[in-house]
């Protein structure tokens, strides 16, 4: 995947994925960055925009990619392109407010698992290689995936 903003640095996050202890629990769904508003939003992936608009008051863009991964964009300032628009890898597809939130999901067997953005992400970041996650057995050995059915998601 590319990077959501021009010149990606791990130093614009200002809130990482948490994932949740289940699926209803607190946790960060995605990564969040600080910007400054107005600039540049950009497609990750090739894919169709399946959402464009506001829940609670908060501007967001969803695209269903190709390879059947929902890419999250929120907290956008504007946005030109629809629901149903095609969209291609590298495409402007918004305008930042002060800050961007942005989430991966898969559905696996009719679960939506989030995924951590800096699996994806980490090769682009600054000075970076790929990143590694090692699972700490509360996600039944499936670290980074949030919706996971597994006995542990049963209590917050």
């Amino acid at each position: 995947m590319r990077s959501p903003i021009a010149n990606f640095s791990t130093d614009l996050i200002v809130d990482y994925f948490r994932a949740p202890k289940c699926e209803q629990c607190s946790g960060n769904r995605g990564i969040e960055l600080q910007l400054q508003r107005g600039q540049p939003v950009f497609a990750v992936a090739d894919g169709v925009v399946s959402f464009r608009g506001e829940v609670n008051r908060i501007k967001y863009l969803v695209i269903l990619t190709n390879n059947n991964h929902r890419i999250t964009y929120g907290k956008i300032a504007v946005s030109d392109v629809r629901a149903g628009d095609r969209v291609f890898a590298g495409q402007q597809i918004a305008e930042s407010g002060e800050n961007l939130y942005f989430g991966i999901r898969q559905v696996v067997n009719g679960v939506a698992q989030y995924l951590d953005p800096m699996m994806f992400l980490a090769t682009t970041a600054s000075g970076g290689g790929r990143a590694v996650l090692i699972s700490d057995g509360s996600t039944g050995g499936k670290a980074g995936l949030v919706g996971a059915k597994n006995p542990s998601n049963s209590q917050c």
